[in-house]
């Protein structure tokens, strides 16, 4: 008997340690979560401040290895990562997926200036539409959660923009895609690099700034080399998404799948507000390091908006050449974004 009673101690003991579930015998789900993003960016710490959150309120019946950095696969990869099982848990770059995920690439059109009111937009957005969340299905993915990073800006190293005129002609690195199309309703020369090589491209003369978040400067160091910045345009928002392999998600019993939607939820909520506040406090750290921001005031937010007049045809007429229904999704995302952007 007190060798028995020895043993289930013992087994106890090692269950804690393992950080199985109060449950005995219960062993935990064991998750992998793949990352594009770098140690340091924002998007990181996001990631695991949602990896304890469904840790919490799955009472850690749910445990998540976590794998940043590309370490499971690259940024091009991590919907087929998920949609593969390579990883059961995946973020998503929307627009790296522009070829897959068309419809909701809707959620970086220069319609809302923060990652609150941008956040806020997609996720109602995904509530509302079907056809936003067909797209991911298709891939064998289900979306959980969805943000916007704020509106990006421009950032150069010789020449400050301080209305639509002095960005004409520069060549700035965009992120692609729309990005490239809203930049070149100023004029602008966009450059298609990738984000990590940006640093040496700004060092080499290859771009002469960039349109990038102000949370991105800081994570790539580009703020060791630019000069001059501006502050609340609309030159494109990024869209970024967290999936879960649907397969994976369907073994979840109801209690584990309430408890990961309700940590996508919370973190939603956080995610907006979080940019926001690391872009201000990102403004004034510059401004201390002795780059030079130009806010833009009301007074010249119809000189900005007037080179972007139409913009939305030219995302609508895209994505309907393939078949899809652009403007119906074009028209619930404005509805959206007037309901909630100054």
């Amino acid at each position: 008997m007190k060798k028995f009673a020895f043993l289930f101690v013992g087994v106890v003991i090692w269950g804690w340690a393992q950080g199985l579930p109060a449950a005995y015998g219960q062993e935990a789900i064991r998750l992998k979560w793949s990352s594009p993003y770098p140690i340091g960016h924002l998007s990181h710490h996001h990631a695991l401040q949602y990896i304890d959150l469904i840790h919490k309120y799955t009472n850690n019946k749910v445990k998540i290895a976590y794998f940043p950095q590309e370490q499971l696969g690259k940024a091009k990869e991590m919907l087929y990562l998920c949609s593969q099982g390579t990883s059961d848990l995946s973020q998503v770059h929307i627009t790296y997926f522009a070829g897959q995920l068309p419809l909701n690439n809707v959620a970086m059109l220069p319609f809302f200036t923060t990652a609150t009111e941008g956040t806020e937009i997609y996720g109602r957005l995904i509530e509302k539409s079907e056809e936003i969340r067909q797209e991911f299905q298709k891939y064998g993915t289900r979306v959980l959660n969805v943000n916007t990073t704020p509106q990006y800006d421009i950032g150069t190293i010789k020449k400050p923009v301080r209305k639509p005129q002095d960005a004409v002609g520069l060549k700035l690195k965009t992120a692609g895609g729309m990005y490239n199309i809203i930049a070149q309703q100023y004029k602008i020369l966009p450059v298609n690099i990738a984000a990590v090589e940006t640093y040496e491209s700004l060092q080499r003369g290859v771009v002469e700034g960039v349109i990038f978040s102000y949370p991105s400067i800081k994570a790539y160091r580009l703020n060791e080399l630019l000069k001059y910045y501006t502050w609340g345009l609309r030159m494109g928002g990024y869209p970024a998404s967290v999936v879960v392999n649907e397969k994976r998600w369907q073994q979840f019993s109801p209690d584990i799948q309430q408890g990961v939607l309700k940590a996508s939820k919370e973190m939603g909520k956080m995610m907006g507000i979080s940019w926001d506040q690391q872009q201000e406090e990102l403004s004034k750290q510059f401004e201390k390091e002795g780059i030079v921001i130009h806010r833009i005031p009301p007074s010249e937010r119809a000189m900005w908006e007037a080179p972007l007049k139409g913009i939305e045809e030219l995302w609508i007429k895209d994505v309907e050449k393939i078949g899809l229904p652009g403007k119906k999704v074009f028209n619930d995302f404005l509805k959206i974004c007037k309901e909630i952007a100054k």
